[in-house]
């Protein structure tokens, strides 16, 4: 999952990028769209990757996407800890150690979900499934960063 939420945040800075060269930010409303029409499309590849049925897609994707949602709040909540640190000159030693802990322990925070996740990911897939979908989040990281590379070069 850390992969996807890392994958999100790719897409959002190419889509920013794009609309700084254009001198126009996006908006909130366009950020959610963007965000929107992503979760949408890894649905789909998702759903494509792991050969779901539409019964399995309606149990899966909303328990998946309350998983990326919490995947998503920890990442944001330790990149505001780190930026606020890094800009503060004046902070302290404890609260520098303190931000760089929180940091460290992002990946056992989100490990933490994930397995807490996995076992009601078992009540909707098969064992083969279950299996392929680190796989399946990997190839559509991996895609995302190909394409994010492609607007880069323009």
């Amino acid at each position: 999952m850390t992969y996807t939420i890392k994958a999100l945040f790719l897409l959002i800075a190419a889509m920013a990028t794009c609309s700084a060269a254009a001198q126009t930010p996006l908006s909130e409303n366009e950020r959610e769209r963007a965000l929107t029409e992503m979760r949408a499309y890894k649905h789909q590849f998702i759903a494509k990757e792991l050969n779901l049925s539409k019964e399995q897609q309606s149990g899966f994707f909303p328990v998946y996407d309350e998983m990326d949602d919490k995947l998503m709040q920890i990442n944001l909540e330790t990149r505001e800890l780190e930026r606020a640190v890094n800009e503060n000159k004046e902070a302290s030693d404890t609260e520098i150690e303190a931000a760089a802990t929180a940091i460290f322990n992002q990946k056992e925070r989100e490990g933490k979900i994930e397995n807490e996740y996995f076992d009601k990911f078992k009540e909707v897939l098969t064992p083969r499934q279950l299996l392929l979908l680190k796989s399946a989040e990997k190839k559509f990281t991996q895609r995302l960063v190909r394409h994010h590379r492609r607007l880069r070069q323009r």
